[in-house]
């Protein structure tokens, strides 16, 4: 799970967490968690989420995502959806869209990002933290 927090002025926060075991009611509390954390640490009034392509969606999953969402909405919290084709849409004008022609946009807006984008090379992982920057850059510029 890439994880970001943005604010008007910019990018303040931004981790990678790893959660390998299958979906479960103890990893889909685990990940609340850290999002929670995060909400509780930032004030956070608005939360953006990648979600995968209807077709790619496993039961586990929903289950998740349904559990996110009403633990987000029960707090209120404004809560915006994209899949990777909208993102990638609003990121990319050139004909080449893919995950890594992302996260060099992105690495360039934040150049405090270089060494991430540089560590893709080694694992494709690293790529959802650039996914949940642009996820928070959107939900923010909706907000607003």
């Amino acid at each position: 799970m890439g994880l970001a927090v943005c604010t008007r002025n910019g990018l303040i926060d931004w981790r990678m967490r790893i959660f390998k075991e299958t979906y479960s009611r103890k990893k889909v509390k685990r990940i609340w968690r850290v999002i929670e954390q995060a909400i509780e640490r930032y004030g956070v009034t608005a939360v953006g989420m990648k979600i995968p392509h209807k077709s790619l969606r496993s039961e586990g999953i929903n289950q998740c995502l349904k559990e996110i969402t009403t633990r987000i909405v029960a707090k209120d919290i404004p809560l915006y959806f994209y899949e990777i084709e909208t993102i990638e849409g609003y990121y990319l004008k050139s004909k080449v869209k893919n995950k890594t022609a992302l996260a060099e946009v992105i690495a360039e807006k934040y150049p405090l990002l270089k060494n991430e984008y540089f560590r893709l090379g080694k694992s494709k992982y690293n790529v959802k933290i650039f996914e949940a920057i642009a996820v928070t850059e959107l939900a923010l510029l909706q907000l607003l």
